[in-house]
C-alpha cells in the first residue's frame, strides 16, 4: 500500500473519531479520542515529511493507548496516553544517511516552531516539543546489520482520564 492511500485512510478514520469523540469532561478535560485524532494527524504530517523525496517505505504501523502513570499511582489503568508509530524501512544503499533523513526532518518541525532536544544513548533520540501542542514527537533512527536501516517517528498524546484498558471507549478507539 503506498502511503497516500494510508494518508487518505487515516485522514478519513481520524474525521470520523473527531465527529464521534464526544464532549470534555465536565473539569474541560481533553477525552482519549479527542487526542487521538491530533496524535494520529502529527505521526501522518511526520512520516509524510519523512517519505517525500527519500526511497523509505513504511514497514510498520501502530496506533494504541497504553497507560500512562505508574501501577501504585494507578493501579487500574484508567490514566492512558495514545501513541501512533511508524517505523520506515530505510533500503541498504541509503542507510548511510539515516541520521540525515532524520536530521532533516527534526529540521522542517523546528522550522514550523517546534523546540528540539537530542539524547545521546545506544540510540540517539530527538524530542519535539511545541507549546500549542499536547502531542509530543520523538524520532529515532537505528542502522541494520548489513540490512539497510529504520527511523522510528513516536507521537504520543497527554495522559488523559478514561474508564479503563477494557472499557467500550477505549477498545473502540483501538478498534479503528
Amino acid at each position: 500500500m503506498k502511503l497516500s492511500l494510508q494518508v487518505a485512510t487515516a485522514a478519513a478514520i481520524v474525521l470520523a473519531l473527531t465527529a464521534c469523540s464526544g464532549p470534555t469532561s465536565p473539569s474541560g478535560s481533553l477525552t482519549l479520542a479527542q487526542t487521538k485524532s491530533q496524535t494520529q494527524l502529527l505521526r501522518i504530517e511526520a512520516a509524510q515529511r519523512l517519505i517525500d523525496g527519500t526511497d523509505e517505505s513504511v514497514a510498520e504501523q501502530q496506533d494504541f493507548s497504553a497507560a500512562c502513570k505508574s501501577g501504585s499511582e494507578d493501579p487500574d489503568g484508567l490514566y492512558r496516553a495514545w501513541h501512533s508509530t511508524l517505523l520506515a524501512a530505510v533500503p541498504k544503499d541509503s542507510a548511510i544517511g539515516v541520521d540525515q533523513f532524520v536530521g532533516a526532518l527534526a529540521t522542517s518541525f523546528a522550522e514550523d516552531g517546534w523546540s528540539l532536544t537530542e539524547s545521546h544513548g545506544d540510540v540517539k533520540i530527538t524530542t519535539m516539543t511545541r507549546t500549542d501542542s499536547f502531542v509530543i514527537l520523538t524520532f529515532s533512527s537505528t542502522e541494520g546489520a548489513g540490512d539497510g536501516a529504520s527511523v522510528l517517528i513516536e507521537a504520543t498524546g497527554p495522559c488523559v482520564l478514561t474508564a479503563g484498558p477494557d472499557s467500550d471507549e477505549v477498545t473502540k478507539l483501538e478498534s479503528l
